[in-house]
């Protein structure tokens, strides 16, 4: 497969997109301490991928200052980019674990984007008890103070060996290496900063607002991964909206069952635009 990519410079900031395939376009936001390398695998015949490198990740701008990673900032980076791929042309919106937060929380906030179809991978809409929300606010601030403290490698460790990534250990060695080394490559601070103005804990409910989207939406998540299985049945119950939950994979369907999300996009995708 033939990668392109592109720079694109908004104000101070530069963000790097990984570009391949043919057709409409299709923007993919990666996950927490992931790039945008993590689409390399994408494949749907008919669409063209760009994968973005969100701020302070892969070969993205990495500042210092907090505001460059709040919602409402990334937010605005994304209409520029998009503005700048895309001009005035539709597209589709692909996310996973925090790019899902992200795209969900774009889609919602800008009504006007053109936006075709929304896939959302093992993504939450929100926490909606205010406790477990200001519980998850500290635990993410500890974490960045951690990654701080303790460096990169330190973290790929620790998040590397969550429950919710086990069933990663049945990828293969080499598999397990590259997602290890992608976070052990990261930027202390940028994650540190990330944690601390995207955490889940920091983002706004959205949880009352989904069925009210107006635009197709695919969210898909692994069986093993319990926690999104169940966001999943409930969101699989809003008007415009399908659930597919895949057997054997966990969280992260799209690495560990590759060639299976690519099937299952191939197959949605086209019949989620007549929702």
């Amino acid at each position: 497969m033939l990668f392109e990519d592109k720079y694109i410079q908004i104000d101070s900031l530069t963000f790097h997109v990984r570009i391949h395939g043919q057709g409409k376009p299709l923007l993919a936001l990666h996950g927490f301490s992931q790039s945008a390398s993590t689409w390399d695998a994408l494949d749907i015949s008919g669409y063209q991928i760009f994968a973005l490198d969100l701020v302070g990740h892969g070969k993205s701008s990495k500042p210092e200052q907090l505001d460059a990673y709040r919602l409402a900032s990334i937010c605005a980076q994304l209409r520029q980019i998009i503005q700048n791929l895309f001009q005035e042309k539709s597209y589709s919106l692909l996310g996973y674990s925090m790019g899902g937060r992200i795209a969900l929380q774009f889609a919602l906030n800008f009504p006007e984007q053109p936006i075709e179809q929304l896939i959302i991978e093992s993504a939450a809409p929100g926490i909606a008890d205010s406790n477990q929300r200001e519980k998850r606010l500290q635990a993410d601030l500890h974490l960045a103070e951690q990654i701080e403290e303790n460096g990169a490698v330190w973290f790929a460790n620790y998040w590397g060996a969550l429950p919710i990534f086990k069933s990663q250990q049945n990828l293969s060695q080499e598999e397990q290496y590259k997602i290890w080394s992608s976070r052990a490559l990261s930027a202390p601070h940028a994650l540190a900063q990330t944690l601390r103005a995207t955490s889940q804990g920091k983002l706004p409910d959205i949880s009352e607002k989904l069925p009210d989207l107006n635009l197709p939406l695919i969210y898909i998540t692994g069986a093993l991964d319990q926690k999104y299985k169940r966001i999943a049945e409930q969101i699989g119950t809003y008007p415009k909206a399908q659930s597919l939950i895949v057997e054997g994979a966990g969280h992260n369907v799209h690495l560990e069952l590759p060639q299976h999300f690519n099937l299952i996009l191939k197959t949605h995708l086209h019949d989620s635009a007549m929702l």
